[in-house]
């Protein structure tokens, strides 16, 4: 006689959509506290309810269909245990990290009725929670007398008449009460106009009856659910667009769905029994694969093709004979992923699963077939081990999954493995304990397809694999060799989890908290790999020599400008993580402009792994923020004056490398007509910053138009002389340099993690001519050749993108200074710049042929009194270093073959230019307390400004003051 299974699934929480067709996004905030000792409490706005108390039926009532002790709901499963509050607590489907709005679903484009649905359940909330403890005070009072009750029940449903009855109307062609109130009246047995029948309305009645109001009247908002189990597992519906748009077979083993009631678009039926026996599998399928349609559930891979086998017959129950053919006739159906919410009572693991795993018909899938297995529903421990043949691999195939409340604690009613264990001989070796295959997901009030065409909240382990299984499907769509390869989308299943209990696996919690977007990107950053096409080997094999690390990309993210420059060349980098046997390529963006877009490579198209880029950015910076002073002292002797000023640098600065200070030391004889300087820091400013133009920002490539190109090279040390020739006309010639070479300090490990950078070497030569052409009128000139050890234009790569070999920039830089009379003073500055490299040295770049060209220019005006006789204003506009064409060509080893893996070489062409950006600023200086001070304001605006992470602001205000003091 085979031994019955009991589908581990759970218990109905009550909650049909009103409207078969319609769909709904809940407003749903669950948050749950401790149970109280009287019995299972839930509080869905305030107020105390008891609605299943004890141990719960799922379909109401006392209703038995199976015979003897046989439920396919077994175990205690209690779906409202704790203190829920809709409204409150941490899960909010309206904000986080889940977008229902992302792609074609837009209502809130086209309907304003969504600005007001959540300040109404806001209002709507409390309201009946006030009603509902009313209820329960009546009751315990053993009242007769139900007329004020009744009087403001019908207030509180004429206002979600007044507030829902247009949509209602427009879906149904009815008004509220025939379109979905009445229904929902007699469905729970309420009638707001016999104050008598109030009074036998149970609290679990109630509650149920709520949480279906707002689930169908939120069935009217035209959207798909949204659930609080979304942002719990960092999933998002655009994750799921990303890494899921190649279909695979995903294997249900679960009750058999209505044709077409499952928010399914893609289900098949494969075989076994073809009766009716529960709603199961439709709730089951719905939160793998439910459709990003504007209706219904959304499931976690929605692209997904979902193959259903029914082990269970007429009792519903199944025999592990049906269970192993079901499995295996899902592998042979082309699942490489089964999704199996049943098991034995009492146990994560029965003993049975030894020959199911071992025996003849799967025993040669397990590096090919995932099991994900429900942990069942009783609230045991399993203390029993689970004896494993000797000659035969513990399996490494399997993820067994338990359930967490929104509060991310074990619910009441999952089962954990503690510390039982797979044993050989009887002995227990540690890694094959459950524990290390164990992981836990949302699976409380999970709102799925019913069956019938709506939706229901259930609870249950059932219901938390299938968002395990849905997270393997999208593995397996990305990266369709990890098929072939099943204990290693195991662990990556589980090594990305969100550590939750004891620190590290523990018996409770096993791995954790199941990550869906965590287990998408790599696993550590540190250990990316970018390969150099002059190693690759023609074979799809993970034995190809790597060239850099991706640790070096680092060195990227902190030099300044870098981001800058991979922003407008639409830049990206394809790194490859090994895991066990195989490998994961990542496709990271390091340009906010390609978010939304694809790479096509030999015929293939996939979407850029966008929410990498932000990922890696953090990754990659730790910053720390300093202080500002500065010291000066000035001489006069024999004719000379000396000056000498010592500035420590601000954290921008350091990051820009120019230093931990800047000096800066001048000696001139006027006499003679000889001007020396010496120091180290901004040479730009230092060589050239007079008349209007004479802020460090107006030199600083990224914010002002006065000779960038020298600005690039300042940082280091510079010398410059001047000679007047004849009167009114100066000439000068100045030398600077820049070696930064800086360090990356892990900020989570400290100076243990410190990792060198490689360094950047730059100078630069510049000879300038300044005529006085009248009073208060001048004109310069100035040419500048910059040289770049290891670096274009101020960016320096890193491992893959080494810039070795660097660049080489001719610069022509006019101005023209100008005295206006009345205070005022005219500055204009305009460089036009060319840049030529052949290749830099061993990276995957090169610069196409004819350079890079690019412009910067600036014009300021300064006034002298405006309020005193020494306050000032200052005006300015500029455009900054701009590349105005010009590219890069990127050669890596990609994946040209998204089913097998095989790898070749792939060339893109990289368009340096970007965004023209203008900044408008405005300054104002006063000086106070005798000049031992001084106040300033400043604003400023700023179109196509680089935000933090890349992306291009249209236009940026800002404003500010601040007030210096010198001693």
């Amino acid at each position: 006689m085979f031994r019955k299974l009991l589908l581990a699934g759970v218990a109905f929480a009550g909650v049909l959509s009103g409207t078969a067709d319609a769909s709904s996004t809940p407003l749903l905030r669950l948050s749950l506290a401790d149970t109280e000792s009287d019995g299972q409490s839930i509080d869905p706005f305030y107020g105390k309810i008891n609605p299943f108390y004890g141990k719960i039926n799922p379909f109401y009532g006392k209703i038995n269909p199976f015979y003897g002790k046989i439920s396919p709901f077994w175990g205690d499963v209690t779906p409202f245990w704790g203190n829920i509050d809709p409204f409150e607590g941490t899960p909010d489907p309206f904000f986080g990290s889940v977008d229902p709005f992302w792609g074609n679903i837009s209502p809130y484009a086209t309907n304003p009725f969504w600005k007001t649905v959540l300040p109404y359940w806001q209002s709507a909330g409390p309201q009946w929670g006030t009603l509902n403890t009313t209820w329960s005070n009546l009751q315990a009072a053993n009242a007769t007398d139900y007329t004020q009750l009744a009087a403001q029940l019908n207030a509180f449903f004429a206002q979600s008449a007044t507030f829902w009855g247009p949509q209602v109307q427009k879906a149904t062609g009815q008004d509220f009460n025939d379109g979905f109130a009445d229904a929902m009246f007699a469905k729970y047995g309420i009638d707001p106009n016999d104050p008598s029948s109030l009074a036998n309305v149970s609290a679990d009645t109630r509650s149920a009856f709520f949480l279906d109001w707002y689930d169908g009247l939120m069935s009217f908002t035209g959207v798909d659910h949204l659930d609080w189990w979304m942002p719990a597992v960092h999933w998002s519906p655009e994750l799921s667009q990303i890494q899921g748009a190649n279909p695979v077979v995903v294997g249900v083993l679960d009750a058999t769905v209505n044709a077409g009631q499952a928010d399914v678009n893609n289900l098949q039926f494969v075989g076994g029994y073809q009766l009716y026996v529960n709603d199961h599998g439709a709730a089951v399928a719905s939160l793998i694969a439910g459709a990003q349609d504007g209706q219904g559930v959304m499931g976690v891979a929605p692209n997904s093709v979902i193959h259903l086998y029914n082990p269970f017959d007429a009792t519903g129950t199944a025999s592990w004979s049906d269970v192993a053919s079901g499995i295996s006739a899902l592998a042979a159906s082309g699942a490489h992923v089964v999704n199996a919410s049943l098991g034995v009572p009492g146990t994560v693991l029965s003993p049975e699963w030894v020959d199911i795993l071992s025996g003849s018909l799967l025993s040669n899938r397990s590096n090919s077939l995932v099991v994900v297995k429900a942990a069942g529903n009783e609230g045991v421990t399993q203390t029993a081990n689970v004896p494993w043949l000797l000659t035969l691999q513990v399996p490494n195939n399997l993820i067994l999954v338990g359930s967490v409340n929104p509060n991310n604690t074990i619910s009441s009613f999952s089962n954990t493995p503690g510390e039982s264990c797979f044993t050989l001989l009887g002995i227990c070796l540690e890694q094959n304990k459950l524990k290390y295959r164990f992981i836990v997901a949302p699976g409380e009030l999970m709102l799925v397809s019913d069956n019938h065409g709506g939706t229901i909240r259930l609870s249950g382990t059932s219901f938390a694999a299938p968002l395990v299984t849905g997270a393997v499907a999208l593995l397996q769509a990305r990266w369709p060799w990890l098929q072939q390869h099943a204990a290693e989308t195991v662990q990556i299943i589980l090594q990305s989890a969100d550590d939750l209990g004891a620190p590290g696996v523990d018996p409770v919690y096993g791995y954790g908290m199941l990550d869906i977007q965590a287990s998408q990107s790599p696993l550590n950053f540190n250990n990316l790999m970018v390969y150099q096409p002059t190693n690759y080997t023609g074979a799809p094999s993970i034995n190809i020599l790597p060239n850099w690390s991706a640790k070096s990309l680092k060195a990227s993210a902190l030099n300044a400008g870098q981001l800058k420059l991979w922003q407008n060349s639409k830049a990206y980098v394809v790194a490859f993580e090994t895991i066990g046997l195989t490998y994961r390529d990542f496709e990271i963006p390091l340009s906010s402009l390609l978010v939304g877009k694809n790479q096509s490579v030999n015929g293939n198209s996939n979407p850029f792994q966008s929410y990498l880029y932000q990922e890696m950015i953090d990754w990659a910076n730790g910053r720390s923020s300093l202080g500002f002073n500065a010291q000066s002292m000035q001489v006069e002797r024999n004719g000379w004056s000396l000056n000498f000023t010592a500035t420590q640098s601000t954290q921008e600065e350091i990051d820009s490398g120019k230093g931990p200070f800047q000096s800066d030391f001048v000696a001139t004889n006027r006499d003679a007509g000889l001007a020396f300087r010496f120091g180290q820091g901004n040479a730009a400013h230092a060589f050239f910053g007079d008349g209007a133009l004479s802020l460090h920002s107006d030199f600083d490539p990224a914010s002002g138009g006065v000779d960038p190109i020298l600005g690039l090279a300042s940082g280091g040390a510079y010398a410059k002389g001047s000679i007047t020739v004849v009167r009114g006309l100066d000439l000068s010639f100045g030398v600077t340099q820049k070696s930064d070479d800086h360090e990356y300090i892990d900020p989570t490990f400290g100076p243990q993690q410190t990792m060198p950078l490689a360094t950047y070497r730059a100078t630069a030569s510049v000879a300038g001519a300044a005529y006085k052409i009248a009073d208060g009128l001048k004109l310069n000139a100035s040419y500048t050749q910059f040289d770049e050890g290891d670096g274009l234009l101020g960016a320096q790569g890193g491992g893959a993108f080494d810039l070795a070999g660097g660049s080489k920039t001719d610069a022509t830089t006019v101005g023209l200074d100008g005295s206006l009379g009345g205070g005022w003073s005219l500055s204009g500055s305009a460089t036009s710049a060319h840049t030529s490299a052949q290749s830099f040295g061993q990276s995957l770049l090169t610069l196409t042929k004819g350079g890079l060209d690019s412009t910067a220019w600036e014009l300021a005006a300064n006034k002298l009194g405006i309020f005193g006789a020494l306050d000032s204003v200052r005006l300015s506009l500029a455009q900054p270093l701009h590349v105005d064409n010009g590219a890069l060509q990127y050669q890596s080893i990609q994946v040209v073959d998204r089913d097998t893996g095989a790898l070749a070489p792939v060339s893109q062409t990289w368009s340096v230019g970007g965004y023209r950006e203008y900044r408008l600023e405005a300054v104002y200086d006063a000086p106070v307390l005798d000049g031992l001070g001084s106040v300033e304001g400043f604003a400023m605006a700023d179109s196509n400004a680089p935000t933090r992470t890349g992306t291009q602001t249209p236009l940026a205000l800002t404003a500010g003051a601040r007030f210096n003091l010198r001693f």
